[in-house]
């Protein structure tokens, strides 16, 4: 994984691992495989480990507050070190390779991703162009 890729800041980092355990939640359950694709993936990112446990007791983050929080750090003078669209590119792409750790994308988790990349400003071609396993929920939004 690129440098480029990391999220470096703690609190940015928190956010990211919470919206991928909420999209991974959505279903109601989160398998052995997504568990541990999970923790792969929160770990990859942010170069430190975000125990799951703990992020399993906190209260699940909606988008519109993902979206709320990176709006108020970001901008020219904010000194936000990550652009909203890179961040959502970040969820969606690792959102997609846990929920795949089962098998499949549910309709929930498709979901979900759109609300979190759409709440961080991106469009429904961008989401699209993020992942080709988005298509299926996409297509008649377009």
């Amino acid at each position: 994984m690129a440098a480029e890729s990391r999220i470096l800041e703690a609190d940015l980092a928190q956010l990211y691992a919470r919206a991928l355990v909420a999209i991974a939640r959505t279903d109601d359950q989160i398998e052995l495989e997504e568990g541990l694709r999970l923790q792969q993936r929160i770990d990859a990112r942010t170069g430190t480990t975000i125990p799951l446990d703990d992020l399993l007791l906190e209260e699940p983050l909606d988008p519109a507050q993902l979206a709320q929080v990176i709006g108020a750090s970001t901008g020219p003078f904010r000194g936000g070190s990550m652009h909203p669209g890179d961040l959502a590119r970040l969820i969606v792409v690792d959102a997609i390779s846990v929920v795949l750790a089962k098998g499949h994308v549910s309709e929930s988790e498709a979901q979900a991703i759109i609300k979190f990349a759409t709440a961080l400003g991106c469009t429904i071609d961008e989401v699209l162009a993020m992942s080709e396993h988005m298509a299926p929920w996409l297509g008649h939004l377009r």
